[in-house]
C-alpha cells in the first residue's frame, strides 16, 4: 500500500512500525471485537497526530492478539461487508487502484478532498437491510492491509498495475456526488450538496483549487477537454495576477485523467456467492437476428429460447463469413455450445440454420460435422473456406478424446482452435504432421492451406456429457474460451404439434444480402481458400471502443480474481468474442452499414458477458480437474450400478471403492450428491429384509440418459 513495505508474515509491531514510518496515523486494536485494548485511552488525539514509537512498540510489542487500525481523515475507505454489498459497491462506485480484500467483503480507498465524516451503517434499496456499506472518513478507523482476522483471512491488498500509488493523494477523489449516491443524502453537514458554479476571480492562494473544480464541473457535465481549457483560460484572465497556460492545461489534463479512472466500470465481485443477473434485453437481439429468432421459436416443438438464440447467431455468424471485419480486425467466425437436457429440442438448432441456408440459396455453406482428423478439417476448409457445422453429440467426442487418447480427433480440436484465431491470416498444416510423408504427400498436404478461414461451429450436448469431459487442462488450454456456451435449464416438456414453415422472404434475402459480391471476380475470390477476399471493413464508433475498454478492465479484475482456482483463462477472450458478435450485429441490423454503433456494440457485451459469467460459475461446480472430482464421479457411478437397490451406510464402510477415501471425504460426497440431486436416501424392500431400509440410490436414471 504506497510506498509501505510490508507483508502476512509481519508481526502486528512491525506492521505499525512500517505504516508509521510511511506517514499514517496507527491505533491498536484486539483482533476479535475490533475495539481498542484497555489502558489505551483516548485515541482522539490520534486523529491529528501520530504515535510515537515508544507508544506503537509499547502498544504492540508481544502482543499477538491486536491488529493495526489506521486512522481515516486525509484518505476515505468504503466498507462492503458482504458480497451483495461488494456487488453493490462494484457496480456503483468509481474505480480505484486499491483495494483490501477482508475475507467477508472488501475495503475501497479514496482521496478525500472534502473531508467526508465517518458515515456508519448504509442501507440501499439494492439489497437487503441487513447488508451494510460504511465510510471511514474524518474519525473513522479502518483495518489496515497485511493484517489477519480473527477467522485467520488476511486483509490482501489489490492494487491496480500501472496505476502507481505514492501517497493517499494518488488516490481518486471521493467526490460529492460520490457522497450522495453511497449515503443517499442531500446535504453534507447541514448545507446542501449541489452548489453553484461561480465564475468570480479567485484569490492568489485559491486560484489553483478553483480552477480543478472548475474543471471538474465542466469535465463531468460531458465536455471535452479543449472546450474545457478554452473556458477555463477565459475565466483565468479575470485572476490577479492569473495563472499560467501551462498550468491550465496540466489541471484540465489532471482532471481528465482522474474522471476516466473513476468511470471505468468496476468489477462484478468473483465468488460463489456472487449474482449473475439475465440482462434485461437479452431476448431482443438487433435486426433480422431478432426474425430469425422468433422463426426457430415458431417452428420448434419444444421452446427452448436460449438455443433459438443461439441458432439465430449462428447463421448469422456463417452469413457474414470472410465477408466483413471491424477496424479492429475483428471477424464473425464464433463457436457456439448448446447444451440441453436430451431430447428437449437441441436439434432444432440445425434445423433452422440448414432450412435458412437452403431457402436463401447458400446451403453449401452448411458442412457435415466429420472433424475426425485434422487432415479432415484442412481438407474441408479447402474447398469450403466459410462453412457451418453443426456437431450433435459433441460432449461424447470430447469424452472418447479424453478416454482412448485419440491422437486424430485432439489433433482436429487444436486445428479448431487455431482457425479460430487465424481468421485474418492462413491456417496451414504443421510441419510435425507432415515429417513422415512422402514429397508428394506433404506437397498436397500444404495445398490444403487455407487463407482467412471462416469455421463457424455449432456443438451440442447434454449436461452431463459435455461437463463430464471438461477437465482444467481443456480450460487452461483455451479450448472452451472460444466458445460461447448457453445451457438450457428448462424442465423436460412434451413436445408441441407444430407444422414446419419456410424461413420468411425477409430472413432470406437478409441472407442473400449479406453474400453478395461487386463482381466476378469477388464471387471467385469469396469461396476459393486459395484467393485472398477483401473485407468489407465496418468502424466501431467512440463510444463502442469507450464500452470495449471499460470491459477489459473489469475482465482484468475478475481474471485476477479467478486466478487462484485456474479458471481465469475463461474470460481472456471474451471482449473478442463481444466484438466478433458486435461486428454481426451491426451487419444483423443493416447490412449495408460500416459503422458498429454503442447499442449494437452493448448487446453483443451483456450477451457474451452473462454467459461467459454463467460458464465460470458451472466449470467451478462441474468440472472434474482434481483429484476430489475424480472421487466424486467414481462413487456416484458405483450407486448407480447397483441399480434400485442401492446401498445402505454399512455398505460404505464395508465396500473397497470407498475404503481408499477418508471417513469425511466420503460424507462431504454423499451430502453433495444428495444437493445436487443425483442420489437421495430413501425406504427400500431388499431380499435380505422384511421391512424396508434406508438405502442411498441414484435418482431414476432417465434422468441421465444421453
Amino acid at each position: 500500500m504506497f510506498n509501505v513495505k510490508a507483508t502476512a508474515e509481519d508481526s502486528a509491531l512491525d506492521l505499525a512500525l512500517a505504516y508509521a514510518e510511511s506517514g499514517f496515523s496507527v491505533v491498536p486494536l484486539q483482533r476479535h471485537n475490533k475495539v481498542p485494548p484497555k489502558g489505551l485511552g483516548s485515541w482522539e488525539k490520534y486523529k491529528s497526530e501520530q504515535p510515537t514509537t515508544e507508544d506503537i512498540t509499547r502498544w504492540f510489542k508481544g502482543r499477538d492478539d491486536l491488529v493495526v487500525a489506521l486512522v481515516t481523515g486525509k484518505f476515505l475507505v468504503i466498507d462492503a461487508d458482504t458480497p451483495e454489498a461488494v456487488i453493490w459497491a462494484a457496480n456503483n462506485l468509481p474505480v480505484t487502484p486499491l483495494k483490501v480484500a477482508t475475507g467477508k467483503g472488501m475495503h475501497y480507498y479514496y482521496n478525500n478532498p472534502e473531508n467526508f465524516t465517518t458515515y456508519v451503517a448504509r442501507r440501499t434499496a439494492d439489497f437487503d437491510p441487513a447488508k451494510l456499506i460504511d465510510i471511514r472518513g474524518v474519525g473513522g478507523l479502518i483495518i489496515a492491509p497485511y493484517n489477519i482476522h480473527a477467522t485467520g483471512a488476511i486483509y490482501e491488498p489489490q492494487v491496480i498495475p500501472g496505476w502507481e500509488l505514492y501517497d493517499t493523494g494518488d488516490l481518486p477523489d471521493f467526490s460529492r456526488e460520490d457522497w450522495v449516491k453511497v449515503t443517499g443524502a442531500d446535504k453534507i453537514n447541514g448545507k446542501p450538496i449541489a452548489t453553484p458554479l461561480s465564475l468570480e476571480a479567485a484569490a492568489e492562494g485559491s486560484r489553483n483549487d478553483t480552477a480543478a473544480r472548475l474543471a471538474g464541473y465542466l469535465i463531468a457535465k460531458g465536455l471535452n477537454v479543449d472546450f474545457a481549457q478554452f473556458f477555463l483560460q477565459s475565466w483565468n484572465r479575470t485572476n490577479k495576477p492569473p495563472l499560467s497556460d501551462t498550468e491550465i492545461a496540466t489541471t484540465v489534463n489532471s482532471i481528465m485523467k482522474t474522471h476516466e479512472r473513476k468511470n471505468q466500470a468496476a468489477p462484478t465481485y468473483m465468488s460463489k456467492n456472487r449474482i449473475i443477473k439475465e440482462p434485461e434485453n437479452l431476448y431482443s437481439p438487433p435486426g433480422i437476428l431478432k426474425d430469425i429468432y422468433e422463426y426457430s421459436e415458431s417452428i420448434a416443438q419444444i421452446a427452448q429460447p436460449a438455443l433459438s438464440l443461439q441458432s439465430a447467431l449462428g447463421l448469422a455468424s456463417v452469413a457474414a463469413g470472410r465477408m466483413y471485419k471491424s477496424d479492429m480486425n475483428n471477424y464473425s467466425s464464433l463457436y457456439f455450445m448448446c447444451i440441453a437436457k436430451s431430447g428437449q429440442g437441441k436439434e432444432n438448432t440445425k434445423t433452422v440454420i440448414e432450412s435458412i441456408l437452403d431457402a436463401s440459396g447458400h446451403v453449401d455453406l452448411m458442412a457435415g460435422d466429420g472433424y475426425t482428423s485434422s487432415g479432415a478439417v484442412y481438407s474441408l476448409l479447402r474447398h469450403r473456406p466459410t462453412h457451418i457445422t453443426v456437431m450433435d453429440e459433441f460432449g461424447k467426442r470430447l469424452e472418447s478424446i479424453a478416454k482412448s487418447s485419440n491422437s486424430n480427433k485432439e489433433d482436429a480440436l487444436q486445428v479448431l482452435m487455431e482457425s479460430w484465431g487465424r481468421c485474418h491470416g492462413t491456417i496451414r498444416p504443421d510441419n510435425y504432421s507432415l515429417m513422415n510423408m512422402s514429397s508428394k504427400q506433404q506437397e498436397e498436404a500444404m495445398d490444403r492451406s487455407t487463407i482467412k478461414p471462416a469455421i463457424t461451429l455449432m456443438g451440442m450436448s447434454v449436461p452431463k456429457n459435455f461437463y463430464g469431459a471438461l477437465s482444467t487442462g481443456r480450460i487452461v488450454d483455451g479450448f472452451l474460451n472460444r466458445f460461447i456456451v448457453v445451457e438450457s435449464k428448462l424442465p423436460r416438456v412434451v413436445g408441441r404439434m407444430v407444422p414446419f414453415i419456410e424461413p420468411s422472404y425477409e430472413i432470406c434475402e437478409w441472407v442473400r444480402k449479406m453474400r453478395e459480391t461487386k463482381n466476378e471476380m469477388e464471387e471467385l475470390a469469396k469461396n476459393n481458400s486459395e484467393m485472398d477476399f477483401k473485407q468489407r471493413i465496418l468502424v466501431f464508433d467512440d463510444e463502442s471502443k469507450e464500452l470495449l475498454t471499460k470491459l477489459a478492465y473489469k475482465l482484468i479484475e475478475e481474471q485476477d480474481a479467478l486466478e487462484k482456482d485456474g479458471l481465469e483463462v475463461l474470460l481472456s477472450r471474451t471482449r473478442e468474442k463481444a466484438m466478433r458478435l458486435a461486428l454481426i450485429c451491426a451487419l444483423a441490423d443493416n447490412p449495408k452499414t460500416r459503422v458498429i454503433r454503442s447499442d449494437m456494440t452493448k448487446w453483443a457485451i451483456d450477451y457474451v458477458y452473462y454467459y461467459d459469467q454463467l460458464l465460470v460459475d458451472n466449470c467451478e461446480d462441474k468440472v472434474a480437474g482434481s483429484e476430489t472430482e475424480g472421487k466424486i464421479k467414481q462413487v456416484l457411478s458405483f450407486i448407480r450400478s447397483q441399480g434400485e437397490i442401492g446401498i445402505s451406510k454399512r455398505d460404505i464402510d464395508r465396500r473397497e471403492i470407498f475404503r481408499s477415501m477418508k471417513s469425511y471425504e466420503v460424507k462431504e460426497i454423499i451430502e453433495r450428491l444428495k444437493n445436487s440431486g443425483e442420489i437421495q436416501e430413501k425406504d427400500v424392500k431388499t431380499k435380505t429384509t422384511g421391512r424396508p431400509t434406508k438405502r442411498i440410490v441414484a435418482i431414476d436414471p432417465e434422468f441421465f440418459d444421453d
